[in-house]
């Protein structure tokens, strides 16, 4: 997933894409369905200290957790091997950036809500097996800089959505 707070997770982690992992389940017929998924990454980076517009690297280590939970409704568009589909729905993103020594009211913890929109292509497999590809475009945009770090409030990011690019393997049909 690409952040879209990227200054801010580059400030933090040293990077803003990272690598989720996850599951979920799928309800529906051939063309209509309903998922509900989860990923969720975790990453060490180090506290920031934000003074008069500058960010300055503490050396505390900060442990940084992005959990999200899309809920989605989605259309396939039947065809012969390859299968098109797209999709949209709401979003929950838990974030929480926790320190060994901070104060409870140091570390963030926090869900925001949002939304998705969503593409891809599945293939079958076998009879019960399919692998898929997808795409996936989420704005969380409920003040994420209000309740997370001063790094994002000097950025003026307000989003933790972002890109992510998806690969499935799919059971049962």
């Amino acid at each position: 997933m690409a952040f879209s707070a990227t200054d801010s997770f580059i400030a933090i982690l040293g990077k803003s894409s990272v690598p989720l992992y996850g599951g979920g389940i799928e309800f529906g017929e051939r063309q209509f369905f309903l998922s509900l998924g989860a990923r969720r990454f975790s990453r060490e980076g180090h506290r920031v200290f934000v003074f008069e517009n500058q960010v300055f690297t503490l050396n505390v280590n900060d442990k940084v957790t992005v959990t999200p939970v899309d809920l989605t409704f989605g259309y396939r568009f039947r065809s012969h091997g390859l299968v098109p589909f797209a999709g949209g729905g709401v979003s929950w993103s838990r974030f929480t950036e926790t320190s060994d020594h901070a104060t409870g009211d140091e570390n963030v913890k926090h869900t925001y809500r949002g939304g998705h929109i969503m593409g891809g292509a599945e293939v079958p497999l076998q009879r019960w097996l399919a692998a898929a590809v997808d795409a996936q475009w989420s704005a969380v945009p409920d003040d994420f800089d209000e309740a997370a770090t001063s790094v994002a409030k000097l950025y003026d990011e307000h989003d933790l959505g972002g890109f992510t690019v998806r690969a499935r393997i799919i059971f049962g049909r």
